[in-house]
Parts: C-alpha cells; sequence; structure tokens
C-alpha cells in the first residue's frame, strides 16, 4: 500500500496542475485539465505547454491496462512526447520517434492512444495527429458541435517505423474543443448502459462555462449516469477556448 501511495503521489507529480497554466495568454485561451483514475494510479494522461512563440501544445493520451505497469508506461509516454518536442522536432516527428522509442523493449506489447495538437495563437489553426485516440468533440461559438474524427495513425507502441500525418483545424475565438479518454464515453451504469457519445455530446452542447466547468460538469453527469456503479476505467479530460486570436 505504500508503494501504491507513492506512485500515486509520483504520477500525480508528473501531471500539470496549475490553471490558468499560461498567464501570459489568459487572455486568449482557457485551459482546464482533470484526471480520475479507476484505482490507485492510472494509465491516462494530458499534457499542455509551449512549443514555439504563440504556439500551445495539447496531449490527451490513454495506456493500455491499468495499475502501475501502466502507470510507469504512461510516464514512459508523456517524458517522450515532450522531450521529442523540446529537442526541436515538428509533429510528425514528434510521433514517429515517440513510437520507435515505446517499441523498443515492449516485452509487455502496451499501446498508447494518444491526441497531439498544435494550437497557433495568431490564427487558431490546429495540426494535430490521432495516433488511434477517441475524436475531440468541438463546439462552435458556443453553439453547434462536431467531431474531429480524422485518423492519422495507429496508437503508439503497436508497430515501429510507422509514419503519422499530421491533420489540421481551425478555431475561432468563442469555439471549445474538449479532449477526452474513453473513460468518460464508456462509462457504465448499472444496467450496464454506456454513456455513449451522444450522451456526451448532448450535455457539452447544453452547457456553457468556462474550461474547468466543462471538466467538472462533465464529470458530474457521468457520475449521475453511473449511479452506483463502479468506476471501471480512468476519467481525463482537457478543454480549451480560444477567447482571442492574434
Amino acid at each position: 500500500q505504500a508503494d501504491m501511495e507513492m506512485a500515486k503521489t509520483i504520477q500525480s507529480g508528473c501531471l500539470p496542475s496549475i490553471f490558468p497554466p499560461f498567464p501570459e495568454h489568459v487572455d486568449k485561451i482557457d485551459l482546464y485539465a482533470k484526471m480520475r483514475t479507476a484505482k490507485e494510479v492510472g494509465g491516462d494522461f494530458y499534457d499542455f505547454f509551449v512549443v514555439g512563440p504563440g504556439r500551445i501544445a495539447i496531449v490527451i493520451a490513454d495506456v493500455s491496462g491499468k495499475g502501475v505497469p501502466a502507470a510507469m508506461f504512461m510516464m514512459r509516454a508523456k517524458t517522450a512526447i515532450r522531450g521529442h518536442f523540446e529537442s526541436g522536432h515538428d509533429l510528425a516527428e514528434v510521433m514517429g520517434r515517440v513510437n520507435d522509442l515505446l517499441c523498443e523493449g515492449n516485452e509487455s506489447s502496451m499501446f498508447v492512444t494518444a491526441w497531439v495538437g498544435i494550437v497557433n495563437l495568431a490564427d487558431g489553426a490546429v495540426e494535430f495527429v490521432n495516433a488511434g485516440h477517441n475524436p475531440p468533440l468541438v463546439k462552435r461559438g458556443g453553439k453547434t458541435t462536431e467531431w474531429l474524427k480524422e485518423r492519422s495513425g495507429p496508437p503508439l507502441a503497436t508497430m515501429a517505423g510507422v509514419p503519422y500525418r499530421v491533420r489540421s483545424a481551425r478555431l475561432s475565438p468563442g469555439d471549445t474543443i474538449f479532449l477526452y479518454t474513453d473513460g468518460v464515453t464508456e462509462a457504465m451504469n448499472l444496467s450496464g448502459e454506456l454513456w455513449g457519445e451522444p450522451r456526451f455530446e448532448k450535455d457539452f452542447a447544453s452547457r456553457s462555462c468556462d474550461a474547468r466547468g466543462y471538466c467538472e460538469q462533465t464529470l458530474a453527469a457521468i457520475d449521475a449516469f453511473a449511479g452506483e456503479a463502479p468506476q471501471a476505467d480512468d476519467i481525463t479530460s482537457l478543454v480549451l477556448t480560444v477567447k482571442a486570436v492574434g
């Protein structure tokens, strides 16, 4: 139990926890993220960091499995993604290099689904790679919603030498992007019914709040749906709203 508590502390310390994260950009973006593990430690993770003048990377990912092995693989993946960005590689190269690195010595055949994007604060342009992860949900101007369902490649650590294709989108002032792991849409009630994408989209569309509110109110809606059913998977979300560009 002491080892588990230490692992939990180490994992929590690896995730950004100061909000707002970029005081110098508080007039342009509103960003918040939250993770609730199903066990003492989990395989989900999120991250966000500056990759250049006016460019912010946002990451959400889910490691196969649970417990300490997943948490260890999670920290390896998170460190690799940030480290390759800091080395100056572009998005496609980062994902390819991280994939090859995670394939090395992966005797347990673990893998990571991930969505990694770079938001340009000058014009709202978003470059992203979806490595087998759940599609983000975007709300346009606080009204209509749409899914970014473009796939860019397989999960990380499944096959070395795989090229990852960079996709693009654009966020205008007032737009919100919601990143999440499958613990959100696959939350289950006592009847075995999944919360699912339709409920998630309807709930997201019905709300009007800041990034923190979207994360916390979505979690509350999931809890209300699940009732007494135990949480079977980690639940992680990252929400970013563009307030202004330029």
